[in-house]
Formats: structure tokens, sequence, C-alpha cells
């Protein structure tokens, strides 16, 4: 069409609702490419950003993704001064506005990642659009994995605090009837329960321990990820779990799962065996000494030992720590009305010793604290006990937390989805 540019083309294919997704998403790419050093390509830009508005299919979201890794240097976390520029941060805006009314629980690692670029328009716009398109998910996630008001600075905290109110409030009354909105909301619902990140452990007691400790430390915050047992059999006769049927469950996650999945073993001799002896397809996090915890290179299962507590260091160089030893002495030794409670026993420790050159062996019981068993009394202690401990016992618990949520959260890559038509 001579003597249109093409920020009119653009427009008239958006009115006319006649385009091809996969040129839009070509021609957007060229154009951010050369956007830092040519300013007027602002208008294309904003343009095609309108047109992929109106995209409905939700793949869209990835290849907007992608546009933006685009743009970061070589090897840095963080994209390039394209975001600094005037004409980037509308630009970043417009594209972010293309992902998030999809509300796609796949995306959510992606925008808390960058949540965490050193830039603080970015952090602001996410919350900006979050709050305008009502994504309750996306601000419950973002709310457990960081504490906006103390690590971010005025402008951001300042969008926390509207966000806060929205989300807190009393909200506006949606347009549609009430038996579509119930629908939607059922139909949402179902797809974020399908594909929210899942902490899987070894047996029931130790789900009901998380799940009582969570409660505890974050009252009634919702949880961004569900907590599993590894059990294959799910019966009251004591199930199936434990380390080893872990560690198979875990190497079977395809990086086409639905959902993101981190496995976490008993700090003890058979949860440790397990771990080290993970397919080698499972690596190392970045500066392990900081970021414990091993990913799958599919990018959709990780795998995780028990975190030390203060004061359980010799439980830990004893392959000695489960998860009840995460509690104090005080809280292990509480009972209840009837006296029942956890079961604790002092293994037998074999001593041997030469005497004259004759070899001597023998049995005592140990009497060192840190070689005690859990020998029963599991389900008691997580059911009845742990349930009426003050939230103080469950310190402990916030460190595991943490990394948990860093590893589902941020560590572990979104599920890919289908290309988008041409």
């Amino acid at each position: 069409m001579p003597g249109f540019s093409k920020s009119l083309l653009h427009l008239e294919f958006l009115y006319r609702h006649d385009w091809v997704v996969s040129e839009v998403i070509s021609e957007l790419q060229d154009c951010l490419q050369k956007l830092g050093a040519d300013p007027t390509q602002l208008n294309a830009v904003l343009s095609l950003s309108r047109i992929l508005k109106e995209e409905s299919d939700p793949a869209v979201c990835d290849h907007v993704f992608d546009l933006i890794a685009q743009t970061y240097p070589g090897d840095s976390e963080y994209p390039a001064d394209l975001w600094l520029a005037d004409s980037g941060t509308p630009v970043l805006l417009e594209l972010l506005d293309v992902v998030v009314p999809f509300k796609r629980m796949d995306d959510i690692p992606r925008l808390i990642g960058m949540l965490m670029w050193d830039l603080f328009q970015i952090p602001s716009h996410i919350l900006m659009l979050v709050r305008k398109h009502d994504w309750d998910e996306f601000w419950n996630t973002a709310n457990a994995r960081f504490d906006i008001r103390g690590e971010y600075d005025p402008m951001i905290r300042a969008q926390w605090a509207m966000c806060s109110e929205a989300f807190g409030g009393v909200r506006a009354e949606s347009p549609l009837p009430t038996e579509v909105r119930k629908e939607l909301r059922a139909l949402r619902d179902s797809q974020n329960a399908n594909a929210q990140p899942v902490l899987y452990v070894e047996g029931k007691t130790d789900r009901m321990i998380l799940e009582v400790a969570y409660e505890k430390l974050y009252g009634g915050q919702p949880r961004p990820f569900h907590i599993r047992e590894c059990d294959v059999v799910g019966d009251d006769q004591g199930g199936a779990g434990g380390a080893h049927v872990l560690g198979l469950l875990i190497s079977g996650i395809r990086p086409d799962s639905p959902h993101a999945a981190l496995a976490l073993f008993d700090n003890d001799k058979e949860g440790i065996d397990v771990y080290n002896k993970l397919p080698a397809y499972f690596v190392d996090r970045h500066e392990p000494k900081y970021h414990p915890g091993k990913v799958s290179r599919g990018g959709r299962a990780a795998a995780l030992l028990l975190p030390v507590p203060a004061g359980r260091e010799a439980y830990a160089k004893l392959l000695n720590l489960p998860i009840e030893f995460m509690f104090s002495d005080e809280d292990l030794a509480k009972r209840t009305h009837d006296e029942r409670g956890l079961d604790l026993k002092f293994p037998d420790l074999e001593i041997r010793v030469r005497r004259h050159g004759n070899p001597i062996i023998e049995t005592r019981k140990s009497d060192l604290v840190e070689t005690r068993e859990v020998i029963g009394g599991k389900l008691v202690f997580a059911t009845e006990i742990v349930p009426l401990l003050p939230s103080e016992s469950f310190k402990a618990f916030e460190k595991l937390f943490w990394i948990v949520q860093d590893i589902l959260l941020t560590e572990l890559r979104p599920r890919r989805t289908r290309a988008i038509a041409a």
C-alpha cells in the first residue's frame, strides 16, 4: 500500500483483524534490534505490540519472552541498555502487557526472575500490570518469594502498596454473567492446580509437618506450591514411600511436565545415598555453597537435602537428620494427654579394641543424643503434637522454605508450549 508508513499498515491490519502472528513476531524482532540505535522504530514496535495484544493463542507469550531474552548481552543475567533508554521503557511495558492477561502459571517464574533485575522500572511495570489484570496467583507467589517492602526502592514499594490495597479490597464487579464467571474461575483454578509447582517428600508425616510449618510461619498467606508425598500406595498401612521411591519419581519428571517438581530428601544415610546417586543429568546449582540442591538438565525437576538448622550440625555429620530433628529437643519430648508421642531409641554401638594383641569387640548403648533414632510415633507427633506447637518452634523451617521457593519459583524453567501457528 504505497504512501502508508509501517505503523499505519500495522494499524490497518489490527483494525481488519488480518495478520499472521509469525510475521508480526519476526518484524517486531527486527525493529527491536534497531531500536537502540534508531528511536524512530518506536512507533512500529508499539504498533506491532498492539497487534499481539489482540492475539488469543497463549503460545504468543513464549515468543514475547524470547524477544526479551534476545536483548540480553551474551553472558549477562540482566538485559541490555535498551530497557534503560527512554524508548525502551514503554516498549517493555507493552510487551509484558501481551503476556500478563493470559495469567499462565508457566510465566510466573519468568516474571519472578524479572523482578530480580536491578532496574527499578521493570518490577514497577510488572506490579502495575498484575494489578491491572487482577492476577491473584502471581501476587501471592511474589509475596511468598520476596520481602518487597524491605528489598526494593520507594517507587516499587509504592506499587506494592497499591497492589496490596487492590488485592485486599473490594473488587469491581465483572460485567460477565455470574454463571460464566463461576465457570471461568473453576477452569482457571483447575489449570493452576495442575500447573502449580510441587514439593515432593518421602512420606505423609513429612508432608503433614511441612504443611503445618508453612501455616505457622506465614499465617493465611497462600502457599505457591503443593506439598505431596511420593507414596505410590496411599493407604493407611504405612504406604510405600521413602527415599528410594522419591528418587525414582523425581528422576522421571519430563521437560514438558505441566508442573515443576522438587524432591526433598531427609538428611540421613538413606536420603543422602539416593541424592548422591541421582542420574547424571542432575547437576549442582550455581555456587552450591550458597545455592544448595541439584537441577535436572531438562529444567523441570530438582532435588534438595534437608538443610541443617543451627544446633543440628552433629546430627548431619552422623547422617542422622530426618525432618523430625528440625524441632528442638524440648518439642521432641512433648507427649499427648495419654502419654503418646515420638519414640526415640539410642542405638547399640560396636566398640573394637585390642588387648595384648587380641581383638575385643563389645556392644554398648550409645549415650550421644545425636545418634538417637526415630523408631515410632511419627503419625502421633505429626497429627497431634506438631499442630499445637507455637510458631517459634518452626523457626528452623524458614531457611528450608526460602530455598524451596528459590528453586521452584526462580531456578526451574517454564514448560515450553507448542510453537505458534503461522
